[in-house]
C-alpha cells in the first residue's frame, strides 16, 4: 500500500491538483471572514476590498507554495523561480513585454475599427486597480507558472510543462462570469487564453528562470486592457478606466465580452510572442528535454534511496 502512495504522490498532477484543491478549499473557507474583517475597517469599495481578498490569496499562494516545496519536493524556493535575484530589471522587461503585446492588439483592433475611443477620463480607479491587478497576477505566476511548470517540467521537460500548464492557466478562467457567455464561447475563448497568454506567461518564466518577468508581463496585459484602454479583462471590468471605448465588430476580432483576449487578433500576437521567447529560450539552453528530466529524476530517485 505504501509503495502504491508513493507511486500516485509521485506523479506531477497529482501534487499540482492537491495544491489547487488545498489553495482552493482555504480561499472559499476564509474569504467570508476576511470580508468581513475588510468591512469592519469600514472599506466599502468593491475595489477596494477586491484589492485586500487578493493580498489574502497572495498570502496563501506563497505560504501553501513554500510548504509544498519544502516537504513534496524537497527543493528550495529559489529552484522554483523565487529569488529576488534580478528582480527589478526583469519585471521592468515583463511591464515592457506586456504593455507592448495589449498596445499592439489595441492598435490593430483600433486600425480595424473595431475599438473605437469615445471619451478620456480621470481613471479616478487606476491606482487601486492596479494594485488589485498586481497581486493577482503575482498569485497565478506563483500556482501555474513557479509550481506547476516546474513540477511538470521536473517529470516531462520544459515543451509538455509548457502546455499542460499553459492549458491549465487557460482552462482555470471558465470560472469566470463573463456576462452570463455559453460554455461553447467560455472554451473558445479559454482555447485562445491557454495559447496567446499561458504560452507567452510560460515562456517569460522559461527564458529568466524567475518570476519577475511573468509577473511583469501578466500585470501590465491586464492594466493596459482594463484600466487603461477600456475594455474587458477576462470578461471582468475595474472600474473607471483612464480611456472610455466602444467595441463594435464581429466577436472574433472584438472578443465579445471577454474582451481583447477572445479576439483572434490577440491569440495570433500572443502566441507569437510566447513561441518567440521560447526559441530565444532555447538558445540560452534554458530548456529541458523529456530525456534530460528523466534522467535526472532517476538520478534523484537512487540518490535518495541511497540516503535512505
Amino acid at each position: 500500500m505504501r509503495n502504491l502512495l508513493n507511486a500516485v504522490w509521485s506523479f506531477p498532477l497529482t501534487r499540482i491538483f492537491t495544491f489547487v484543491v488545498i489553495l482552493f478549499l482555504v480561499i472559499i473557507l476564509s474569504e467570508p471572514i476576511i470580508v468581513a474583517l475588510i468591512g469592519k475597517t469600514g472599506t466599502s469599495a468593491p475595489l477596494a476590498v477586491f484589492l485586500w481578498t487578493e493580498v489574502w490569496h497572495f498570502l496563501i499562494s506563497f505560504g501553501l507554495l513554500a510548504i509544498f516545496v519544502k516537504t513534496g519536493e524537497r527543493a528550495k524556493l529559489s529552484d522554483f523561480g523565487v529569488s529576488m535575484k534580478n528582480a527589478v530589471p526583469e519585471l521592468l522587461s515583463g511591464v515592457v513585454v506586456g504593455t507592448l503585446l495589449v498596445a499592439g492588439v489595441v492598435a490593430v483592433m483600433f486600425l480595424l475599427g473595431v475599438y473605437r475611443p469615445t471619451a478620456h477620463t480621470g481613471g479616478s480607479d487606476l491606482f487601486l486597480a492596479a494594485g488589485t491587478l498586481f497581486f493577482a497576477a503575482v498569485t497565478e505566476e506563483l500556482i501555474f507558472r513557479s509550481y506547476a511548470l516546474n513540477v511538470l517540467e521536473k517529470h516531462w521537460g520544459t515543451i509538455a510543462a509548457v502546455i499542460v500548464s499553459s492549458v491549465a492557466f487557460g482552462f482555470a478562467h471558465m470560472l469566470n462570469d463573463a456576462g452570463g457567455s455559453t460554455v461553447q464561447s467560455k472554451f473558445l475563448f479559454c482555447t485562445f487564453l491557454s495559447l496567446e497568454a499561458g504560452v507567452s506567461l510560460a515562456a517569460c518564466y522559461v527564458f529568466t528562470r524567475r518570476l519577475w518577468m511573468p509577473i511583469g508581463a501578466h500585470w501590465m496585459w491586464n492594466f493596459f486592457e482594463g484600466p487603461v484602454f477600456g475594455t474587458h479583462v477576462s470578461g471582468a471590468d475595474f472600474g473607471q478606466s483612464l480611456v472610455t471605448a466602444k467595441m463594435e465588430g464581429p466577436m472574433l476580432l472584438t472578443g465579445g465580452k471577454f474582451g481583447p483576449e477572445g479576439s483572434v487578433i490577440c491569440l495570433l500576437l500572443g502566441t507569437v510572442a510566447g513561441v518567440v521567447l521560447l526559441h530565444l529560450s532555447k538558445k540560452r539552453n534554458n530548456l529541458i528535454s523529456y530525456e534530460a528530466a528523466q534522467n535526472r529524476l532517476k538520478n534523484t530517485t537512487e540518490s535518495d534511496q541511497i540516503a535512505a
